[in-house]
């Protein structure tokens, strides 16, 4: 499970790895058993490779944060989809309401830094 702890901690390391890696770090949510990512990457990227960075790498890192008793394990498997700016909508579930709701995605730019 992901407590509160981990959780910052895994805000924290994904922005940095993503940014380590040239990758922008578009929509993250870090849920209790699992995280969703929305990354944009170089069109050469080894996808592969950049899940094991955030997998591996977190997982070695977050079992070693103080008052951590059980560790951060993580599934070998993962699923990932390509979109493009067209198709790209995320679905957000608001808490206060309990109502899903669909918004654009407007940070996506056709030029890559």
């Amino acid at each position: 499970m992901i407590d509160p702890p981990t959780r910052d901690f895994l805000d924290e390391y994904f922005r940095r790895m993503a940014a380590r890696e040239h990758a922008d770090l578009v929509a993250l949510a870090i849920l209790r058993t699992h995280v969703h990512m929305l990354i944009r990457v170089v069109p050469r990227i080894d996808l592969p490779r950049l899940v094991q960075f955030f997998k591996g790498g977190s997982s070695y890192a977050g079992s070693r944060l103080p008052g951590n008793v059980l560790g951060l394990r993580w599934a070998p498997e993962y699923s990932a989809t390509t979109v493009g700016p067209k198709q790209l909508r995320l679905r957000l579930f608001d808490t206060s309401s309990g109502r899903k709701s669909i918004i654009q995605v407007s940070r996506w730019t056709t030029e890559f830094a």
